[in-house]
């Protein structure tokens, strides 16, 4: 009966030292957890509804150029992913924050050391007071120790913590920089497209009102003809010669941007790019909704792997105003030999906790900690600027795809209007009922409206660029051919 009495007491203190012994070795993490902030309240872009053109709640594709059906488009872009330094930097900026992170874990595992050395010194014994001569000889120490830091107040898990976020930082901006470089191309290809019709509508034109100019200078000549209508067309040539000539630099420049993107010289070799005929303007364009957005969009997602890191940092500035114990030991051997090192006389060991207690540090740990609560509130004010911006982008890109369809629609029955015109003026040439010269300005005219036309089909696909960008263009953390753009 006794003791079965006595029995309970101990078992009850030995269950209460191991809980206690338990809560020394893991410790309670100051500091806030982190929680991710909130998606956007609203379901929508605008508060007047979106548009036709737009399949709200449905991601885009991670190979979202694909919906332009180009193969030629593809290709610059795989050669893109595969080339680019850019891409290759910011993959090697991912790898190094991983692997800061796993070196900064190995915080939670005993440090083993060892050492060995081997000293000839000569002793002074007038140092010593002594007045004898000093002997030379030889001293061995083989050592080992030990150490392990006890994270009672979790400022190392949150210091570990802070890395990872870090890690979770350098891997969204590797997916901005692997949507900012398809997008940089498809930009690119398309602006090359535009500019290249582009050259061949002004090297027309000039061909045509040179050969008017030519006609107007004969007829001055011959009398019958005004020097206004020559000079007036001799300023109109000289304007879309200088505009031909834009658009040539424009092209070798697009040229050369697409190399840099995709890795290569200006004078290498690189896949031909699409004609801008080859580009299909979607039908539709996927949109995320807000509350998918802000789990997919880079920038989004680093600006919440800054907000975490920010409250790791508090966590850690906290932990840092309490003690911090570790628990230490080393064990070796010293002789003036080495066959001596085995010898029980020339042993040493020591071992024990070593406790840190911060009493005074002028404020440094108080305004430390203070500092890193206002890196947080500016860290969530950050995040939520950056939200905003993306909706903003979001709704801006679908308005533009609205006003492009429009612009688009008029230049195309301008063109149409334009060319038929174009067609009368040749069929009233052939039966002699219009001159040459009215019928080339039917020509001119055709030509015109052929470059608006250009001008607005480039705008529009390149607006569908900025929204599927403005969406997180898919971005998924692997590449379009399904590898994990993360790896080594």
């Amino acid at each position: 009966m006794s003791t079965t009495t006595e029995r309970g007491p101990l078992r009850g203190e030995r269950i209460a030292a191991g809980i206690a012994a338990c809560w020394l070795a893991a410790g309670c993490a100051v500091g806030p957890n982190f929680a991710a902030p909130p998606p956007p309240t609203q379901d929508r872009y605008s508060a007047a509804g979106e548009l036709g053109q737009i399949e709200l709640g449905h991601p885009t594709e991670p190979d979202w150029w694909r919906l332009f059906g180009s193969g030629k488009l593809d290709d610059l872009v795989a050669a893109g992913l595969k080339s680019s330094p850019t891409l290759a930097s910011a993959r090697q900026a991912l790898l190094a924050s991983q692997d800061q992170a796993r070196a900064g874990a190995g915080i939670f595992f005993p440090s083993l050391g060892g050492s060995f050395s081997s000293i000839r010194e000569r002793d002074n014994p007038v140092q010593f007071g002594q007045h004898t001569t000093g002997s030379v000889f030889g001293l061995y120490t083989l050592a080992g120790d030990i150490s392990y830091v006890v994270d009672l107040f979790g400022g190392e898990r949150r210091q570990v913590e802070a890395l990872n976020a870090e890690a979770d930082y350098q891997r969204s901006t590797l997916g901005a920089a692997y949507l900012a470089l398809t997008g940089n191309i498809v930009d690119a290809a398309v602006a090359r497209g535009g500019y290249a019709d582009e050259v061949d509508a002004f090297t027309e034109i000039v061909r045509l009102e040179t050969a008017q100019r030519d006609i107007l200078t004969a007829e001055y000549k011959a009398g019958h003809g005004a020097l206004s209508a020559e000079l007036a067309a001799e300023q109109q040539l000289a304007l879309d010669q200088a505009s031909l000539a834009q658009s040539r630099q424009r092209l070798s420049a697009s040229d050369t941007l697409l190399r840099k993107l995709l890795g290569r010289e200006p004078a290498e070799e690189s896949p031909p790019p699409p004609a801008l005929a080859d580009l299909e303007v979607p039908a539709a364009a996927p949109v995320s909704l807000p509350s998918q957005l802000v789990r997919q969009r880079p920038d989004i997602l680093a600006a919440e792997a800054n907000l975490h890191q920010a409250s790791a940092e508090i966590g850690v500035a906290t932990a840092a105003m309490f003690p911090s114990i570790s628990i230490t030991g080393d064990y070796g051997a010293s002789s003036l030999s080495l066959a001596g090192l085995a010898s029980p006389a020339g042993r040493f060991w020591s071992g024990g906790p070593t406790v840190d207690i911060p009493i005074f540090r002028g404020g440094e740990l108080w305004y430390g900690r203070k500092a890193a609560q206002a890196d947080y509130l500016k860290a969530q004010s950050d995040y939520r600027e950056t939200v905003l911006a993306a909706l903003e982008q979001v709704a801006d890109s679908i308005q533009a795809l609205s006003a492009d369809a429009s612009a688009f629609d008029a230049d195309q029955a301008g063109l149409e209007a334009a060319d038929l015109n174009r067609s009368l003026s040749h069929t009233n040439q052939t039966a002699g009922m219009v001159a040459e010269f009215d019928a080339m300005t039917t020509d001119i005219q055709a030509d015109r409206a052929q470059l608006d036309l250009i001008s607005a089909k480039a705008q529009r696909l390149q607006d569908f660029v900025a929204l599927y960008l403005a969406c997180g263009g898919g971005w998924t953390g692997q590449a379009a051919n399904g590898d994990t753009v993360s790896t080594r």
